[in-house]
């Protein structure tokens, strides 16, 4: 498949996968479980890393969704669909702020990963995704033991616990998906630096600090060059 056709296939997905909240939210659905959908959903941008034949087309395709999540507030209130998509994923609780900071994550991670190594980079994406993304919905629904790091959220043990498993999980997977030897050292240091980034992060902040803390973690344990 051609850098074009995949570009028109990412678009068509991003454009269903709106439609799609809106109308889950029209029918009843939760806020927060369509918000923790397209959180982990993300995650496939970076497994599709190894289908793209140049670096040119995806780091455009990023870095425009990036602008898209800021220019969305904007526009909301004139373009109807905008405005819809916006209250589908985010309201004074889930604030759409944050939305734009996984956006900018993903386009500054997908700049990285296809400049230099992948693998860091991909792993980061990856551990946002579904570490933060999953262990979010795990501290919701069973955490009962609460702690809370100065300047932080009050965050529940249970809901760290699934951070650092789902984040070494996507790690993981981004070392299969990539080539690169398997190494329990990187899983492990990818899981605990994910959860301690989740963890202490302020508000709206762990979409940019998990991420980093991952791709930090592999450059120094995984022995890959940013």
């Amino acid at each position: 498949m051609s850098d074009v056709a995949l570009i028109v296939a990412w678009a068509a997905l991003v454009v269903g996968v709106a439609a799609a909240c809106i109308a889950a939210r029209r029918a009843g659905a939760e806020l927060t479980y369509l918000r923790d959908l397209v959180h982990v959903g993300a995650g496939l941008w970076v497994l599709g890393w190894p289908m793209w034949r140049g670096r040119a087309w995806p780091i455009a395709f990023a870095l425009l969704g990036a602008a898209a999540t800021y220019v969305v507030p904007a526009l909301a209130g004139r373009v109807g669909a905008l405005g819809r998509f916006r209250d589908s994923i985010s309201d004074a609780s889930e604030r759409w702020s944050s939305v734009g900071l996984y956006g900018l994550s993903f386009a500054t991670f997908t700049v990285i990963g296809f400049t230099g190594s992948p693998l860091p980079a991909g792993a980061g994406l990856l551990a946002l995704a579904l570490g933060d993304g999953l262990g979010g919905l795990a501290g919701r629904r069973y955490g009962r033991h609460f702690f809370t790091v100065p300047g932080a959220k009050r965050k529940t043990v249970e809901g760290t616990a699934a951070v650092a498993l789902f984040a070494g999980l996507a790690t993981a997977l981004a070392i299969l998906r990539f080539g690169a030897p398997l190494r329990p050292a990187s899983i492990a240091a990818a899981a605990l630096a994910a959860a301690a980034a989740e963890a202490g992060a302020p508000q709206g902040t762990d979409n940019l600090l998990v991420p980093a803390a991952v791709w930090i973690a592999l450059v120094a344990v995984q022995g890959v060059t940013p």
